[in-house]
């Protein structure tokens, strides 16, 4: 009986090979010293990681010659998982959560890790949880051996390339050393300086030999998808005969040159936001204060731009918003407030005209511009009873505009903060307008009566992020507050509750 139905799927697979039905690609990863918790896969698009599914593991034992050497003699803390990629999934990067370590966990740091590239092939990889990278064996992707030999070759290259450009400043600096001692015992620099010609000359055709390396291998891998990626990896040629500050500034004038922003291949992985990383890190100093750093960035921002606009596609607005996406990003986590208003002001009205719906970089861009002073737009709302309510017709001459949701747990730990500082500060000029991004209205009253804020003036149209007044105050985070005036001008935007602390009495 089982010959009979192993014949069936045999001949079931037949023909389906010949009516040309699509099966569906494997991942199958093997995982050393893997922790007893699932492992999230997903797409990696610049610096995003979009969550594709979480995988289950199942623990296995391995041994042989399809693992790295440091973990052949190694029979246990084994796991397995497999995972079929759709039909429609997409070509490009993609990656495996794997977990925190334990010092991870302490530290705050961030999850292992280990990005791959997926082009319609099966995949078979095995590696250690500790070191995802560095222990990687591909025993099944042409795809992904391709590509991690050409990062490997990179890392080495860098290396050599740092080393040799050290080595010329060095003795360089001697040879300058040597010129401005005097004396009849002083030591010659015409030896060193042949010395250092040398090595200059080494260093150039260092980088010669590496560019012509990437345009050969990109050329005759063009099967591959990584042969996309692979050029980005081309950078300025340097001259060794330059100085340190002469090379830094030629770097900077030709770094975004090598740049195809044409190309939409690099908005499935992270190696154009890695180049523009590499990019701005040449504008920071150590010495410079926040003003100076934040300047510096400006200019870059604006010759990435004038770069993006030159090569990128008539109308590319993916491009764009790739680009900008990951810059307003960036510059939010490090706070640089005028490095966005400059962007805000400068490429939000060129860039995101006849946007249908704004995404969450426009938001904030657009939320640079809604400071102090700005008079935010009039609005209707249901409150709890379905009744319309307008807010020029309910508004005092202070009000604190919450946005908030149930399922935000910073807004359920800050609103009860935000009673207690209401019942301090309340009189009958002051008004807490809560508005609810939820989509339920069981959950929005229930998170009301949990955290005790009656006495707020709740309103929703149970749309969350698609909701007209969402939009108009451009709210991509929760949660967001505003104080205005009976006019509605913005009188105060409070990020914490030590702000509303601040703030004087009335």
């Amino acid at each position: 009986m089982m010959r009979k139905i192993y014949g069936l799927v045999i001949w079931f697979g037949l023909l389906m090979y010949e009516m040309g039905v699509a099966q569906p690609f494997s991942l199958k990863v093997s995982l050393h010293n893997q922790p007893d918790q699932p492992v999230v896969l997903g797409k990696v698009s610049g610096d995003d990681f979009i969550p594709v599914d979480t995988i289950t593991l199942h623990g296995g034992q391995r041994n042989g010659n399809d693992v790295s050497p440091s973990l052949r003699n190694s029979e246990y803390s084994w796991k397995s998982m497999e995972y079929a990629f759709p039909l429609s999934a997409a070509t490009g990067m993609y990656r495996l959560i794997l977990g925190q370590t334990t010092y991870a966990r302490v530290m705050g740091e961030p999850a292992q890790s280990l990005d791959f590239l997926f082009n319609q092939e099966n995949i078979e990889l095995t590696t250690d949880f500790k070191y995802p990278e560095d222990s990687l064996v591909i025993i099944h992707s042409e795809e992904n051996k391709f590509w991690f030999d050409f990062l490997k070759q990179e890392r080495n290259y860098k290396k050599q390339l740092s080393l040799k450009e050290k080595e010329i400043d060095f003795f360089r600096a001697k040879v300058a050393e040597l010129k401005s001692t005097t004396g009849a015992e002083s030591e010659k620099p015409e030896k060193l300086e042949a010395q250092v010609a040398k090595m200059a000359n080494e260093f150039n055709q260092l980088q010669l030999d590496h560019d012509r390396f990437i345009l050969q291998l990109a050329e005759n891998h063009k099967n591959l998808f990584a042969s996309r990626l692979i050029p980005i990896f081309r950078e300025p040629f340097l001259d060794g005969f330059l100085s340190e500050k002469e090379r830094n500034y030629f770097f900077q004038q030709e770094y975004l040159r090598q740049i195809d922003f044409s190309d939409q291949s690099f908005m499935h992985s992270s190696v154009l936001t890695d180049k523009i990383f590499g990019y701005l890190v040449t504008y920071n100093q150590r010495d410079f204060n926040q003003e100076q750093r934040e300047n510096a960035y400006i200019k870059a921002v604006d010759e990435i731009m004038k770069h993006l606009e030159a090569t990128s596609l008539n109308d590319d607005r993916k491009m764009t918003g790739f680009v900008l996406n990951y810059l307003v990003n960036g510059f939010e986590k490090l706070n640089m407030e005028n490095v966005l208003k400059h962007i805000a002001d400068h490429y939000l009205t060129t860039h995101c005209e006849n946007v249908d719906e704004k995404s969450t970089w426009i938001r904030k861009l657009e939320a640079q511009r809604m400071n102090e002073g700005k008079v935010v737009p009039d609005f209707t709302l249901n409150n709890l009873r379905g009744e319309p309510i307008t807010f020029s017709r309910v508004a005092k001459p202070d009000n604190l505009i919450i946005f908030w949701a149930s399922w935000c747990p910073h807004c359920m730990e800050m609103l009860p903060l935000i009673k207690t500082w209401y019942a301090q500060k309340h009189t009958s000029d002051m008004q807490i307008i809560a508005i609810s991004l939820d989509h339920s209205k069981k959950d929005w009253q229930e998170a009301i009566s949990r955290m005790e804020i009656e006495e707020f003036l709740h309103l929703s149209d149970l749309m969350e992020w698609d909701g007209q007044v969402t939009q108009h105050y451009n709210i991509y985070a929760t949660p967001t507050m505003f104080l205005v005036d009976q006019q509605r001008k913005i009188l105060f935007k409070p990020l914490t509750i030590s702000d509303l602390y601040s703030l004087p009495d009335q």
